[in-house]
């Protein structure tokens, strides 16, 4: 592969014998011919990298030319990209000649980005992707990365899971050179996702799912950005029990989806463990009349006192406006799969109350680093910020990008080991920092309520780590 062969092309070094003018003019190469060459083994090598290579090393092609010839090396970690100067050569050449190297030459690192861009779960996905896109930007205003700009390739999966391993191994056979993933905001298709980059040898970041085993059955080469549900079902099975009083819990689990099941049997667990009480019904991810759990809900002894549904955005509103016309208004408890502002609006319009939901970030939260993201996603996409998910993409890509610069690498294989070394990256949405052998994060869990259309932080739960 010649992933790491970022061809420095252009440095003419230019071998000083003599300092008069005429020497000069008949045995040296000008300031213009020697760009003009550059320019030439930029065209040859994104046209053909090993004939230029071979061009190169024979002096054909015309990239030979007196004191002129094109010497390259290999610039994968961005230390070696030196340009060779001369006593003759002119700083404005100098600086022409360095801008071509870094922003022509080398190639970009290649970020191959699933999400679910439009369907059902574009809710979460979008506004994650668009938090990445903005961190990519950030990043190549500033230069990139080891004198790399990132290249951030958008894989939609339209919020069909089957599409998924199809879509990435064609994403893969398009580029070979990719040097990670980051992708979704949901565990089914995260676990479908991280096994394809697994097998590719490529390290897979997930900025949004929350199963706390996807790292132990996809491999070394995933990692999660965000909490394990494991956690927020604690942060959730303690409030409801400390604050709300709760003692008897109806638990509605979409049954289809990893996430859910997942956080759903969490849920159940750690409230047991509490002294409470769980009625459990299950139910399929495509249904949308709930009558017949809510008239479950009506006849149990004892009598419930919330609902916790396990369920995703797509299902959320239709279960919260059905409960309430049923005249039931217990609270209603979930994880960050309600971190959807369609179900703010819905609380809005039907002045619906006591919503609550697990979720990464605050949204309020006044720090300097959010406020500037904020304005940023303002300005880029016309609306501030809808969920927790967008400052999660924007962490993903900044959590690589600094693994790539520990690393001083943009081989997959060193920035697997440097993500997994990670001990104390400060992100928009909490600390980073994986133990060893364990690669999902121990971060704080905001609990948000949900009146009549406004969102309030009431607890936040602090890891034993922090």
């Amino acid at each position: 592969m010649l992933r790491d062969l970022a061809f420095v092309v252009g440095y003419a070094v230019i071998q000083v014998l003599s300092t008069t003018a005429s020497v000069w003019a008949a045995d040296f190469g000008t300031a213009e011919e020697a760009k003009a060459m550059l320019e030439r083994a930029v065209a040859a090598v994104k046209e053909d990298k090993a004939k230029a290579l071979d061009m190169f090393n024979k002096g054909e092609g015309g990239f030979k030319d007196r004191d002129l010839y094109v010497w390259c090396a290999n610039a994968s970690d961005g230390k070696h990209a030196l340009l060779l100067r001369t006593f003759l050569a002119p700083t404005s050449f100098v600086a022409a000649v360095m801008w071509t190297i870094w922003a022509q030459a080398a190639e970009p690192i290649t970020v191959l980005a699933p999400f679910n861009l439009s369907g059902p779960q574009a809710a979460l996905g979008a506004p994650c992707y668009r938090g990445a896109e903005l961190a990519v930007e950030k990043l190549n205003a500033a230069g990139g990365v080891l004198g790399h700009r990132i290249e951030l390739i958008p894989i939609d999966t339209a919020s069909e899971v089957s599409r998924t391993t199809n879509e990435l191994d064609s994403a893969l056979e398009r580029y070979p050179n990719a040097t990670a993933g980051i992708g979704y905001t949901d565990s089914t298709y995260a676990l479908d996702a991280g096994r394809v980059f697994q097998k590719a040898g490529i390290p897979f970041i997930t900025p949004g799912a929350t199963a706390p085993d996807l790292p132990n059955q996809v491999g070394s080469g995933m990692f999660l950005a965000a909490y394990g549900d494991d956690a927020q079902a604690l942060a959730m099975a303690k409030y409801a029990w400390n604050e709300l009083k709760v003692r008897n819990v109806a638990l509605w689990v979409d049954e289809t989806n990893v996430y859910t099941r997942t956080v759903g049997g969490f849920f159940e667990e750690f409230f047991r463990n509490l002294g409470g009480t769980v009625d459990r019904r299950n139910f399929a991810a495509e249904v949308t009349d709930f009558g017949d759990l809510i008239a479950t809900f009506k006849k149990a002894d004892p009598k419930p006192q919330a609902i916790y549904g396990a369920s995703m955005p797509r299902t959320a509103v239709s279960l919260i406006e059905q409960v309430r016309n049923a005249g039931i208004d217990v609270p209603l408890l979930s994880g960050d799969g309600w971190d959807d502002e369609a179900i703010v609006e819905a609380s809005k319009r039907n002045g619906i109350e006591n919503i609550y939901f697990t979720t990464h970030l605050f949204l309020g939260v006044d720090t300097p680093g959010m406020k500037e993201f904020t304005e940023a996603y303002k300005q880029k996409f016309g609306s501030p910020p809808p969920n927790a998910f967008a400052p999660l993409g924007f962490d993903s890509v900044n959590l690589l990008a600094t693994a790539i610069e520990r690393a001083g690498s943009t081989q997959p294989d060193a920035i697997r080991t440097a993500l997994a070394n990670t001990r104390d990256f400060q992100g928009l949405v909490g600390k980073i920092a994986y133990s060893p052998g364990k690669r999902v994060p121990e971060k704080p869990v905001a609990v948000i309520k949900i009146d009549d259309g406004a969102e309030i932080l009431v607890w936040t739960w602090m890891p034993q780590s922090q």
